[in-house]
Order: structure tokens, then sequence, then C-alpha cells
């Protein structure tokens, strides 16, 4: 910390009551959610859909404003996945230690990676009977964020607490645009068959651009399977036949049961997944 700049410098920092002299208190990630993550699923040794996570990454780092080279990066990414096999990995990469008191970034920050790594996701851990309810929780519209996955998660972490408050074992809450368009689950993507048409929610003004969904979207156009980017009002939830939710961990998973009405199945939704799944 005593190589901070004098104007950044604090009196003191207390961690837990206790004084620490180290920089990590004032990372601009913990102060501001100045930062983004990715989660990635890996298998033999592989990050699976790599390419895509990579250019969110690079997407995001470019719109935040944040310098960091990523080759070297993926390089200790790629060593990390290769020494555990099968695994979830957690990259998180934020603007660095703060170099001023404010909101306004120097310029000069150096960014801070994290990884984390943690088990595959357990054989048990997505449920035989699927099922989803629509929550009252909502996302603000921001075309600044949309679409990034940035460290800023307390909508999120609100949906899943009223999730868990509601009870009845639902595996995931679907979540709605402050003008009440839907725009995902708390942790997925959402892919819904319309009176016959896949659609996804528009990601224009809110919500994270999955990287599964964009590989679902990629085996959907290498299939000739038309898929719709729209705006779904919570309406049509009432027209819905079958639904799939989407992220990097689990997969493509199956919808059974949506606010307490059964689904059909969907063929071409289960021939996406077999796609997705050997790519």
């Amino acid at each position: 910390m005593n190589a901070l700049p004098a104007a950044a410098m604090p009196l003191e920092v207390l961690v837990d009551g206790a004084a620490c002299r180290e920089a990590w208190p004032l990372d601009r990630g913990l102060l501001y959610g100045d930062g983004l993550f990715e989660t990635m699923r890996v298998m033999h040794g592989r990050i699976r859909f790599e390419e895509l996570h990579a250019a969110r990454l690079a997407d995001g780092c470019r719109r935040l404003g944040i310098g960091i080279d990523l080759d070297h990066t993926w390089a200790a990414v790629r060593v990390a996945a290769q020494r555990h096999g099968e695994a979830t990995l957690r990259l998180t990469v934020t603007r660095g230690t703060a170099l001023a008191r404010g909101y306004t970034p120097t310029g000069r920050e150096q960014a801070r990676t994290v990884l984390a790594v943690y088990p595959p996701p357990g054989a048990g851990e997505i449920p035989q009977r699927v099922r989803v309810v629509t929550l009252r929780a909502t996302l603000g519209e921001n075309p600044l964020l949309a679409g990034m996955k940035h460290l800023n998660r307390l909508e999120q972490v609100l949906a899943r607490r009223e999730l868990a408050a509601r009870g009845g074992g639902a595996f995931e809450g679907l979540v709605s645009s402050s003008s009440g368009a839907l725009v995902s689950g708390t942790m997925s993507n959402v892919f819904l068959d319309l009176d016959g048409e896949l659609v996804t929610p528009s990601l224009e003004t809110c919500g994270v651009a999955g990287v599964m969904r964009a590989a679902v979207l990629r085996e959907a156009t290498r299939a000739g399977c038309a898929v719709r980017e729209a705006r779904i009002p919570l309406s049509a939830l009432a027209r819905c036949r079958a639904m799939a939710l989407t992220n990097a961990r689990m997969g493509l998973v199956t919808v059974h049961e949506l606010d307490g009405r059964a689904l059909e199945g969907s063929e071409v939704l289960r021939e996406l997944a077999v796609q997705v799944a050997e790519a």
C-alpha cells in the first residue's frame, strides 16, 4: 500500500477490525464493482467455448476501458484447466487498486485477475423435473452495461433471495426488465417455443449475453434453425409451449414446468442440446 499516491492513501484501513496494510481492500472491483467475470466449464482439460468467453471478456474490457494483457491471462487460465481436467473456473478481472478517491479511474491502474477453481457440476445438481417460476424482481435498463458480465450482481442476488423465500423447490426464476419484458433467468438465458417459433429475449437494454446462449445461436444457424431475438412481454409466457435454460456451467436444460403449468417438449430444443453438447 506504500506505493499508492498520497491522494489515494487512507489514514487507516481495518478489515474485520484488524489493521491491514495490503492493497486489495482498495481494489476498484470491491469498491465499485468495477470489473468483469467469466464462469467456464472445463472438460478433459479444455475450456468449453473458450473463444466465446475470450470474445465476451475482450468486449467487456474494451467497453469499460480496462487495459489488460488478455493473451497472458488466457494462457494462465489454460494451464489451470489442463491441471484440473474437470472443473468450473471463475475468472475475475478488475480495474485494479484505486489510485485516487472517487469513481473516476486515473487510467494508470493495473488490472487485477483472480482465478478460482471449483469442482464440476454434480450429478444431482439439476433436478430430473425442472420447475421455473416468474419472479417480481426486475432488472434496470442501461444499454451502456447491457450484455456484459460485470461485477455488479445485486439484482441477481435479490432475485435469488426472492426465489429462495418463495419455497416450492423451483430450480430457476425468470426476471423481467423495468419496462416489463422478459430478460432471463437469475443465472441463465432463456429460449422459448412461442406458438411454434423459437425465440430468445433481446438483450439490448439489460441482461447478460451468456456464452451458452451464443453457442446455441451459433449451432442453430449452422443447422438452419431460425431463432428470433425479440422483446418478449411477460404476458407471452402464457403462450409458451416449451422452454430451455442455458448457461456455461450446466449447458442447455429443458424446463418441464412454468408457473405450475406443464410444458410440452420441443424436438428442436432437444436437437440443439445435442449439437451444443457435441460442439
